[in-house]
């Protein structure tokens, strides 16, 4: 039997001992022998396995990366930055990225699509502290840590994130007792403002900046938002004008709660109204 050894990307070999996975030229270099179709009764079976098998491989990497596309399918435009985020999920050491602009912007949809991430951890700036960041870290080893308005994070608790993202090393010394642990996180966040965070941590991210949405940019997004949560679309279209136009507000988080409540257009009217009585700026 004739091999292309330039063809073939590794043996698996199938003995009476177990099987074995050899690069065919180490293979090949090693027992010297040539292979026949008759085999042994040390060497059962012999498979090579040629480049034409990677067009599986091929089809794996492309649902993968299918599924990627998926993870940021809610958010209209920005496919830049989209790719950008694959380029960085799919790296092979950690990449930060720092999201930046007012609330009504695009960052907001990103840190929350960025949830569906797996083994992700997400946590809000304002609220998290070091304790309980290190106690979900050791228990759980996060690739992803998503800190949305990391602006409100501590001194303190920002100089800890630093460590992490220079070193991969997170260690907390209690009652005496040290416990360490090396991984690769990648931290992606947000800030409405980035003068509270301090200069060696803004080092260490990719940083992007949103602009806010335009009224065509977010009456799109907005009923497509409410429109995968099973929200009517003359409903949907209804919330995003009342929001926009009435409530004075570019905020999607709005249209999600008001659309929430309401069971068709008159409700949409009597929630706004109700809001705006209310509302002190």
């Amino acid at each position: 039997m004739e091999i292309d050894t330039y063809s073939l990307s590794f043996v698996f070999i199938k003995s009476t001992n177990g099987n074995t996975k050899m690069n065919l030229r180490k293979w090949l270099s090693k027992t010297k022998e040539t292979i026949t179709t008759t085999t042994t009764t040390t060497l059962d079976t012999v498979v090579l396995l040629t480049a034409n098998n990677n067009s599986n491989n091929k089809k794996l990497s492309e649902k993968q990366q299918e599924e990627k596309d998926k993870l940021f399918e809610d958010i209209i435009g920005y496919d830049d930055i989209k790719r950008l985020f694959r380029m960085a999920i799919n790296a092979n050491d950690p990449v930060h990225i720092l999201l930046i602009g007012p609330p009504a912007s695009a960052k907001t949809l990103f840190m929350r699509t960025l949830t569906q991430l797996q083994n992700s951890y997400f946590t809000d700036g304002g609220n998290s502290t070091k304790a309980g960041m290190i106690d979900y870290i050791f228990n759980n080893e996060p690739k992803y840590l998503l800190i949305d308005e990391i602006d409100k994070m501590s001194t303190k608790d920002q100089t800890f994130l630093l460590n992490l993202m220079e070193t991969g090393i997170v260690s907390e010394t209690k009652h005496g007792k040290t416990r360490t642990i090396h991984m690769k996180t990648w931290v992606f966040a947000s800030s409405n403002n980035i003068t509270n965070i301090t200069r060696p941590l803004k080092s260490r991210f990719f940083p992007i900046k949103f602009k806010p949405y335009t009224y065509e940019q977010f009456y799109e997004i907005t009923v497509k938002v409410l429109k995968r949560q099973n929200i009517n679309e003359e409903i949907a279209k209804a919330t995003a004008n009342a929001v926009w136009k009435r409530i004075k507000s570019g905020d999607i988080r709005s249209c999600v709660r008001i659309a929430r409540m309401a069971k068709s257009v008159q409700d949409i009217d009597f929630i706004t109204e109700t809001f705006l009585k209310y509302y002190e700026p």
